[in-house]
């Protein structure tokens, strides 16, 4: 007697199950699973593994001392390297006192003319003393603070001197981050679309890091951030954040925050290695 071949449950109905989902990302639709299979290719976990592992060889072979993290994600799909590591947001923290900005007022016509000036050169062109008028008009440090709860972002906080660029952070966190700046649902569409153009208009010398992992076609929300740091013996915090758009396919959202580049440039070249090598591992996830 013979039987037909046991078909797998699909991994929508693996998730609808509640099979496990390990982590839920604030501002979308879509729910992580680290341990879902797929029907067909490899697991968030599998792939996760093969990232962590080829950044880690990258890494080794660029003579530094350079600490990465990754976080990406193509709807259900999760996969991160090393995501624990808590860094300086440096600029990124910007898209999160955008974020602000935009849920304090009753649409964009609402915002006072200037603070909109200076939320647009905070994105743009990263002016920080722009930035830190938004940052004050806000509230500071209690209201930045404030923020990461209500965000959900449980490994973000501020400096214990409240300056804005100290803040520290992980990468899933900065997912969720442009989950709900760039996705309808805590914004309306009108403040998701601004802070689409402001973030797709990044000045095209502060377009790197993500962007090398674009595609013919592609376009990109970008936000990146870079600083030397005392507290790392003068070495650099080189982090990159963008979120890769084609009409009809599903958006890949991808965090890269790392630790202890020698300098700027080298940092940024690590940087972009490193969203090559992210862009064609989450490329074999299955949705």
């Amino acid at each position: 007697m013979t039987h037909a071949p046991e078909r797998r449950p699909s991994r929508r109905l693996l998730l609808r199950a509640g099979i496990p989902a390990a982590l839920a990302l604030a501002g979308g639709t879509a729910i992580y699973g680290a341990t879902v299979a797929s029907a067909a290719g490899p697991t968030d976990a599998e792939l996760s593994t093969e990232l962590t592992s080829r950044i880690k060889t990258y890494l080794s072979s660029t003579g530094t001392k350079t600490e990465a993290s990754v976080a990406v994600s193509r709807g259900v799909r999760l996969v991160t390297s090393n995501q624990s590591q808590i860094h300086d947001t440096a600029s990124i923290v910007k898209m999160e006192i955008l974020l602000m900005l935009l849920e304090k007022y009753n649409g964009i016509a609402a915002i006072p003319s200037d603070i909109k000036e200076h939320a647009r050169q905070m994105i743009v062109w990263s002016n920080n003393d722009s930035t830190t008028k938004v940052y004050n008009h806000l509230g500071g440090c209690t209201a930045l603070s404030a923020a990461h709860v209500r965000y959900g972002l449980q490994y973000t906080k501020a400096s214990s001197d409240c300056r804005w660029g100290l803040t520290t952070t992980n990468v899933t966190d900065q997912l969720k981050v442009m989950g709900q700046l760039l996705y309808k649902g805590r914004l309306t569409q009108e403040e998701v679309d601004h802070a689409r153009w402001l973030m797709g208009g990044v000045a095209s010398v502060q377009r790197w890091g993500v962007s090398a992992a674009l595609k013919s076609g592609e376009k990109l929300w970008i936000k990146n951030g870079w600083d030397s740091r005392s507290s790392l013996g003068g070495l650099w915090v080189v982090n990159s954040c963008g979120v890769i758009t084609y009409p009809g396919r599903t958006a890949i959202r991808m965090a890269i925050l790392t630790s202890k580049a020698p300098n700027e440039s080298t940092g940024i070249g690590i940087v972009k290695e490193i969203a090559k090598i992210t862009r064609s591992v989450i490329d074999k996830a299955v949705l």
